[in-house]
């Protein structure tokens, strides 16, 4: 059996392998030869075929990790807003199912004057009563789950920070109820922003009671902004709205450094209470053409009382924020640069299979956080992808060989 270091060191960043079933082994062109029964003996892997192979190379690259030293990212997203975030909605008219607690997701809940006080401001595990009351629900709990379905493996963290009968834009007579980002007030940000802030600042240095940090580390993955029925009853707020929303996801990005932060905007509803809500809606679109990565929900006939979505309404809120978010394919764990070169040219185009072949994203543990077909991934190339501890390999069947499999290592993440 080789030795493992001298296994690790074949595996090299860029260089390409593959695996025939006739022979049962990978050729690492152009250097060198790995049969698979070391690997297998290594890992105690069954020999059932080129997927064996290919995920026991995927295992042992990761027991090689003398290369690679990082942590498993856990996305976390920042939910914020007035009392349609804060969730006036009843848990009792959800069904069982809607109603089960999320293991793998924790929240961190902190309001002004609303909410359990018994679960605010600590880190627990996702389940009802994280709304404006015991018992009650905003869009975190749909939200959560339906991440946690569609991301099984992956451990996920809500930071909800948000308070009712608030406003994004200056409103003088009502100073400490606004959000103010400081782009839009000569840098002098509002209460709730400042509030904002310190509380992401508090709740990051206890993230180590939600997950254990000396095997994950927390990456911001998002921003759910449910706000602007208040804006929509002044004329002056409901005209600045868009310039607002646009500072505050400039503003927001820019305190927490991430540049190209995803920003899901739930869109407030169409009532007569907020009159100048079509002036805000618009001002929604809007920033979504103008800036990347921003995309928006509709909430146009959601199930509400007339002021406050109920429990099915916030069901499809939260649901329909966590599909907006998927289909940006965001990789939200540090930064690896893909460079488009590893893909084209230099190489045969029979060497990268059909586009059914795959790209595959793992993390230091060896989950799968992320695929892609080859097609999709050549046009993200040059991108920044998933970071420290990383790695990523391109595999697919060679031409049109269907006893031949290849893997290839984009990039490893240091």
């Amino acid at each position: 059996m080789m030795d493992i270091v001298t296994i690790g060191h074949i595996f090299n960043q860029g260089e390409h392998m593959h695996w025939t079933r006739e022979e049962n082994r990978f050729h690492h062109h152009p250097y060198c030869t790995v049969h698979t029964h070391s690997l297998r003996t290594i890992l105690r892997w069954p020999q059932t075929g080129y997927p064996a192979a290919i995920h026991a190379a995927v295992l042992f690259i990761v027991l090689c990790a003398f290369s690679i030293h990082g942590k498993t990212a856990v996305p976390v997203f920042l939910l914020c807003g007035q009392s349609n975030m804060s969730g006036y909605a009843s848990a009792n008219d959800l069904s069982a199912d809607q109603k089960t607690t999320v293991e793998q997701v924790k929240i961190y809940a902190d309001m002004t004057w609303e909410g359990d006080n018994s679960k605010k401001k600590q880190w627990l595990t996702l389940g009802p009563g994280f709304g404006s009351g015991a018992g009650k629900i905003g869009p975190e709990l749909a939200f959560g789950r339906a991440l946690s379905k569609q991301m099984p493996d992956v451990k996920i963290a809500l930071l909800k920070i948000c308070c009712g009968s608030t406003y994004l834009g200056n409103y003088p007579s009502k100073p400490n109820d606004c959000w103010v980002p400081p782009s839009s007030n000569n840098g002098n940000a509002g209460a709730h922003y400042k509030r904002m802030l310190a509380s992401i600042e508090t709740a990051m240095k206890a993230f180590n009671s939600a997950f254990d940090t000396s095997q994950y580390t927390p990456q911001w993955a998002g921003f759910i902004w449910l706000q602007g029925e208040f804006d929509g009853q002044d004329r002056t707020l409901a005209d600045a709205y868009e310039k607002n929303l646009t500072n505050l996801i400039n503003d927001v990005r820019k305190d927490l450094k991430v540049d190209d932060l995803p920003f899901i905007i739930p869109m407030i509803d169409v009532q007569n209470s907020w009159q100048y809500n079509s002036t805000v809606r618009a001002a929604e679109v809007a920033v979504t053409k103008s800036l990347e990565n921003v995309d928006t929900v509709d909430t146009k006939g959601f199930e509400t009382d007339g002021a406050h979505y109920r429990a099915q309404g916030q069901e499809k809120i939260g649901t329909r924020c966590a599909d907006r978010w998927m289909a940006m394919d965001y990789n939200y764990s540090g930064k690896v640069s893909v460079n488009a070169g590893l893909f084209r040219a230099q190489r045969p185009e029979s060497l990268y299979g059909p586009s059914s072949s795959t790209v595959d994203i793992f993390d230091a543990s060896g989950r799968k956080i992320r695929s892609f077909n080859r097609e999709r991934f050549h046009k993200m190339a040059n991108r920044s992808f998933m970071g420290e501890g990383v790695f990523i390999l391109h595999s697919g069947h060679i031409g049109n060989e269907k006893n031949s499999f290849y893997v290839k290592i984009v990039s490893i993440g240091k």
